[in-house]
C-alpha cells in the first residue's frame, strides 16, 4: 500500500516530527513523502525514505478578501500539481499532514480519485473560515483523523469518516548509564551546572506557547531562593510575530535579571536526550492540541508539568503521572515545581507512571496500527471504520 504523505511546507514543527516518526514504523504501508525542498525533505532523506519534491506554496488563511482571494488561487495551482504528481506514482491513498494540505489534495480529487485522508494537528478556527471548511471537509475528506478530543470535537458531524487517533513516542529508553551520559554531555554544552536543577521548555517559539509564564516561574523561584536552570528548546517558524515574540522573550529575561540562568537553545533534534538531561518538563501553551513533547518526555520517566486544557488531559492525570495547572497562573505553576523538587516520593511515583502510561494508551506501535487501519478502510472503499477497528472514548487502540 503505497501512501502519499503529503506536507504543503518544508518548515519541521510537531506536526512534521509525528509525520516523520511514524512513516519509520510502518510495517503495511510504503511512505512518500511529497513536499517543497527543504528540512522536511532533507530530514526524510536521512532516514531513507522515499520523496517527491513539489513546488513550494505558503498558503496562509486570512481575513483579507483579497489575501484570501490569492491564497484560495494559490491553493489551487498547487492542489493540481499534486493530483498530477501522485496519479504518475501510483498512489493509494493521500494521507494530507495538515488541514491546508487536505483541502488543497481534495480539489482534484475527482482527477485523480485517491482517497485523501486530512491529518489535523490543530484545534480548527472559529467563525465563518470555520464553518466553511468544516462543510468543504464533509464533502470532500473520505476520512479525517483528530489527534486528541478537542481537535476532533469540531468534525463529529462526519460521523465514522472522523478518527481519533493520537500521536505515538518511541519507547526507547535509555539506560541509566546512557541517561548519565547525555546528563553529563548536554550540560555541559548548555553550559549548566551538573548538580543544578533544570527545567526545559520545548516546542516552536510563539505566543500561544508562552514560553514567557516560564521565565517568570524562574523569576519567582529565584525570589524565592529556589536556584533554577531554564532550557528554552525551540525557534520561531511560520510567522513574523514568532520573531517578535522571541525577541521579546530575550527582553524579557533581561528585565527580570533572569538571564544567567537561562539558555535559548534553538531548534534541537535531540529531543530524547535533552529530556533525559533535564529534571522536568514544563509546557505553558494556551489550549494545546495534544502536546507530543509531552509523551516524548514521559517515555523517559520526565516529570512534566502542562496546562489543564486542550489535548493535554487525555494524557496527563493530575498527581500520578505528571501535574497540571491552570494556563498562565505563574504562582501556580511555581507550586507544582516546587513539589516536585521537594517531594522525591511524588517525583518517582509520577516518573514510573508516567512510563507505564505511555506504554498503555501513547505508544508509536498503537498509532502505527490504527492509522495503518484507517489506510486499509479508505483503499477498500468504506466510508467509515465500521466493525472492524472499535473507538474507546479518549484511547486509541
Amino acid at each position: 500500500m503505497r501512501v502519499a504523505y503529503y506536507n504543503h511546507t518544508s518548515a519541521v514543527s510537531g506536526a512534521e516530527i509525528n509525520l516523520m516518526v511514524t512513516a519509520k514504523h510502518y510495517t503495511k504501508a510504503h511512505p512518500i513523502v511529497f513536499a517543497p525542498e527543504g528540512e522536511l525533505l532533507d530530514r526524510a532523506r536521512k532516514d531513507w525514505l522515499e520523496v517527491v519534491p513539489l513546488p513550494s506554496y505558503n498558503a496562509r488563511l486570512s481575513r483579507n478578501p483579497f489575501r484570501l482571494a490569492a491564497g484560495v488561487t494559490g491553493m489551487i495551482k498547487a492542489g493540481y500539481q499534486l493530483s498530477e504528481v501522485v496519479a504518475a506514482r501510483g498512489v493509494d491513498v493521500i494521507h494530507a499532514n495538515s488541514l491546508r494540505a487536505g483541502m488543497m489534495a481534495s480539489l482534484f480529487y475527482w482527477r485523480h480519485q485517491i482517497p485523501v485522508i486530512w491529518h489535523l494537528h490543530d484545534i480548527p478556527p472559529k467563525g465563518l473560515i470555520g464553518k466553511a471548511i468544516r462543510l468543504y471537509a464533509s464533502h470532500a475528506a473520505q476520512s479525517v483523523i483528530a489527534i486528541s478530543e478537542p481537535v476532533m470535537k469540531e468534525y463529529q458531524k462526519l460521523g465514522k469518516r472522523v478518527h481519533l487517533v493520537h500521536n505515538g513516542a518511541v519507547l526507547s529508553e535509555f539506560s541509566d548509564r546512557e541517561k548519565a551520559y547525555n546528563r553529563e554531555k548536554i550540560r555541559a554544552e548548555l553550559n549548566t551546572p551538573q548538580e543544578g536543577r533544570v527545567m526545559t521548555i520545548i516546542g516552536q517559539i510563539a505566543p500561544w506557547k508562552r514560553q514567557a509564564d516560564a521565565i517568570r516561574a524562574l523569576h519567582t523561584l529565584l525570589q524565592h531562593g529556589e536556584e533554577n536552570y531554564l532550557w528554552i528548546v525551540g525557534e520561531p517558524k511560520f510567522r513574523e510575530e514568532n520573531e517578535r515574540y522571541l525577541e521579546e522573550l530575550h527582553q524579557l529575561a533581561d528585565q527580570l535579571k533572569v538571564k544567567h540562568y537561562i539558555r535559548f537553545t534553538g531548534f534541537r533534534e535531540d529531543v530524547d536526550e535533552i529530556c533525559c538531561a533535564s529534571d522536568l518538563l514544563l509546557l505553558c501553551s494556551e489550549n494545546e492540541p495534544f502536546g507530543r513533547v509531552i509523551i516524548e518526555a514521559m517515555a523517559q520517566g520526565t516529570p512534566v508539568i502542562a496546562t489543564n486544557g486542550g489535548g493535554v488531559t487525555e494524557i496527563i492525570q493530575h498527581g500520578r503521572n505528571g501535574l497540571l495547572y491552570s494556563t498562565g497562573q505563574i504562582l501556580e505553576l511555581v507550586q507544582c515545581i516546587k513539589d516536585l523538587q521537594r517531594m522525591e516520593p511524588l517525583r518517582r511515583l509520577i516518573s514510573d507512571n508516567a512510563i507505564d502510561r505511555i506504554k498503555e494508551r501513547f505508544s508509536i506501535g498503537q498509532a502505527v496500527a490504527r492509522t495503518e487501519q484507517i489506510y486499509m478502510q479508505a483503499v477498500s472503499g468504506g466510508a467509515g471504520i465500521g466493525g472492524e477497528i472499535q473507538e474507546t472514548k479518549g484511547v486509541a487502540k
